[in-house]
């Protein structure tokens, strides 16, 4: 399923995404609800929307590195994972905790990230090294 968005958005996109994140500090604003990580989108505008949350924010472009594999946030082996954690499929939490546990959980499922086909959530890269700031 979401191996096709993927697979798609790599192809449409040139594997460039887009972040909000601080000038001086790099961090960006994450819930989490896809794991800890760092949160891309394909959308220019979905990023340009969280420079609202942040002090001296900034929108940068990075390229994915190809190949990664990305759990599906809608798949049944996520919605397990989330069970597995005391969660329903679309419930998540705020709670550090939880953006540790879904990480480590998926990874050790074998995922580099995960991804969600709302341009709001965008995607999320476990490994900072999986990506490279672009001009």
């Amino acid at each position: 399923m979401h191996e096709d968005l993927w697979s798609n958005l790599q192809s449409i996109s040139k594997g460039i995404f887009y972040r909000a994140e601080e000038k001086d500090t790099g961090k960006g604003i994450g819930l989490a609800a896809l794991g800890d990580g760092t949160y891309l989108t394909w959308e220019k505008p979905s990023a340009e929307y969280f420079l609202t949350q942040l002090k001296d924010g900034v929108v940068k472009k990075y390229k994915v590195k190809p190949g990664l594999k990305m759990a599906d946030k809608i798949s049944e082996e996520f919605a397990q994972i989330k069970h597995k954690m005391g969660f329903q499929p679309w419930e998540y939490s705020n709670d550090p905790m939880f953006g540790a546990m879904l990480k480590m959980e998926l990874q050790d499922a074998g995922y580099d990230g995960a991804i969600s086909d709302n341009p709001i959530e965008g995607i999320v890269i476990f490994d900072r090294n999986n990506i490279e700031e672009v001009e």
